[in-house]
């Protein structure tokens, strides 16, 4: 329930009632007319001018539109409504699969680039695989090869053995074995 109030220009209360929330604008829009220069408080708040100006505009079209849909349709209208409304909805059911149908394409047709790119990253992946091998090999054979032509500090220079040496390394009995072979 809202309270209504309106009120002489002096600010004493002419109408003071409670109205259910349904009606409220309904019973505003009824005293504005009857009484359009005076101020009319709903709920404690003044309803502005420009309020007022709205809610006379908009119960004046309710009022038309009420008017336009107590006139009776003749038979031939409703027929030219119905079949007006029939193809607007053939119209829209036909749009409807063309819009499908090219959603499905243009998803069809990202579906085939992503897989695409996916195949030539893989392409690209075994391709820098190879050349990471090959890299790999070249450098070993290169490290090889420069131990083998330029020895550096850390190789070890060939042993020669004298026959002091053996003795001293095998003692008598490294030389009876070597004898025996």
């Amino acid at each position: 329930m809202a309270r209504v109030v309106l009120t002489a220009a002096d600010g004493l209360p002419l109408v003071d009632k409670e109205v259910p929330d349904a009606i409220v604008m309904q019973t505003a829009v009824g005293l504005i007319e009857a009484h359009p220069d005076l101020p009319i408080y709903i709920e404690g708040e003044l309803l502005l001018p420009e309020q007022r100006a709205a809610l006379i505009h908009q119960a004046e079209a309710l009022r038309q539109a009420k008017l336009r849909i107590k006139e009776d349709m003749t038979p031939e209208e409703f027929r030219r409504n119905a079949a007006t409304l029939r193809e607007c909805y053939e119209d829209l059911r036909r749009l409807h699969f063309s819009s499908a149908r090219e959603l499905g394409l243009l998803v069809q047709a990202h579906n085939a680039a992503v897989v695409e790119e996916g195949i030539r990253a893989r392409f690209y992946l075994h391709q820098s695989l190879e050349d990471i091998d090959a890299i790999d090999t070249s450098a070993t054979v290169a490290r090889v090869r420069r131990r083998v032509e330029a020895p550096d500090a850390r190789s070890f220079a060939p042993i020669t053995v004298t026959a002091d040496a053996q003795r001293r390394v095998f003692g008598e009995r490294g030389k009876q074995n070597r004898r025996k072979q």
